[in-house]
Parts: structure tokens; sequence; C-alpha cells
């Protein structure tokens, strides 16, 4: 049986930030811009057991009815905090 690989996370780096942070009724939304790249409309997601909340990705709803992701992005447990604080702080700030 072939060896399961090891999950890598994308690095978020230095020069990222959190903008276009916008609280709706039942969800806050966010944009996660890096270097050449911006990923509009992330949400925070509460989540309850493991962690206090997650990223989630944006979601278009197909022809058989169910939600599928845009894309999928994977950061370690340390950069979804730091973004998670981020988008808290620029909540304060509104």
């Amino acid at each position: 049986m072939a060896k399961k690989k090891e999950m890598e996370f994308f690095n978020l780096g230095k020069d990222w930030e959190v903008t276009n942070v916008r609280e709706l009724k039942y969800s806050t939304y966010f944009t996660l811009k890096l270097p050449g790249l911006a990923l509009f409309n992330l949400r925070v997601v509460p989540a309850g057991k493991k962690y206090d909340a997650f990223i989630g990705m944006p979601e278009d709803k197909g022809n058989d009815g169910d939600y599928y992701k845009r894309f999928a992005l994977y950061l370690s447990e340390e950069d979804t905090k730091a973004v998670l604080e981020a988008v808290e702080e620029e909540l304060k700030r509104k």
C-alpha cells in the first residue's frame, strides 16, 4: 500500500493583509490579499470542537443542486489563527 502523503500548507509569508471585512446576517466575509493574488469572499466559519473557527472558501451551486468550493487553500494552524485575528481586528475598527 502506498504511503499517504503528508499535508502540505501554503505559507502566507510576511506581505499579506485582510481587507474588505464585512459582517452579514450569519457570516463574516473578507478578502485575503497576497502579493499578486486576492482571494475574495472567504468567510469565518464557527467550528467548535478542535478549533474555534476556520476559514471557509467560496462555493458555487452545481447543476445537481450541491455546492462546490471554487478553490482550496490549506493554511497551517498558526497562519489560520493569524488571519482570523486580523479579521477580528478589522471588525473592531469599524
